[in-house]
């Protein structure tokens, strides 16, 4: 019974999806527009829509390294809302902290009660989901693609560790190199890992970011060679000047 549902409610992942591609589909226009790379409100808050839908879609498939990392997420993007408020109404660094970890806590506390409650289900905490469409069950995966695929999630999710961390030093909500770099090479793990698990939940979204992020790159090394050839013009000019 608990194996129909999951398998009737797998679709619920697909709003996760559609909110993460419309994330950088926003942000990949309003850059193109700006012609730099640049962050809006709109971005973190369908960021956390994302995140909220995918952590509970990993919750009742039981996918644990899904659900951990769109959990620690969910705060990043809420802290990033949090810092384009006005300083009178952010909070601070110590209470973002404190909340990740309780979030991550609470997200392991749920997994071990879920399995509690279920036992004798064959639950596990590293799921593969199965679709109401698909006739067959789901493949077996040996343990080294579920550490690839860990290891494409963690190293995808620290993207947002990067830019939380360049968010706190500069009290400033930003999307840099390192950010979409990580971005990049981490979707690019996950996708394999995905596709190879059948999960399509998952790797739509790798799928579709993967020329947002190149595009934004290409964006940054423009804005960077054109302020590095003013300040070369800018600096020739103050020379030719002197030696006149």
């Amino acid at each position: 019974m608990i194996e129909y549902w999951r398998e009737w409610l797998y679709p619920l992942g697909f709003l996760a999806a559609i909110a993460f591609s419309s994330r950088m589909l926003l942000q990949w226009v309003s850059s193109e527009k700006k012609r730099h790379s640049i962050v809006t409100p709109a971005f973190w808050k369908l960021s956390l829509c994302g995140n909220t839908l995918l952590a509970l879609h990993a919750f009742i498939q039981m996918q644990f390294h899904v659900c951990l990392v769109q959990v620690c997420n969910l705060v990043i993007s809420w802290r990033n809302l949090n810092l384009m408020q006005p300083l009178a109404k952010q909070t601070t660094t110590r209470r973002t902290i404190i909340l990740l970890c309780s979030s991550a806590v609470s997200v392991i506390a749920a997994f071990w009660l879920q399995g509690y409650l279920l036992v004798g289900e064959n639950e596990t905490w590293f799921r593969i989901p199965v679709m109401p469409w698909q006739n067959n069950a789901a493949p077996n995966i040996s343990w080294e693609w579920h550490l690839l695929g860990f290891s494409g999630l963690l190293l995808f999710g620290s993207r947002f560790w990067i830019q939380w961390w360049y968010a706190e030093k500069h009290q400033a909500s930003y999307l840099g190199r390192a950010f979409w770099w990580t971005s990049l090479l981490g979707e690019g793990l996950c996708l394999i890992y995905f596709v190879r698990i059948g999960d399509p939940v998952n790797y739509i979204g790798p799928a579709f970011g993967l020329i947002p992020y190149i595009r934004n790159l290409m964006l940054i090394y423009r804005t960077r060679k054109i302020q590095s050839d003013s300040t070369t013009v800018s600096l020739e000019g103050i020379i030719h000047g002197k030696s006149v």
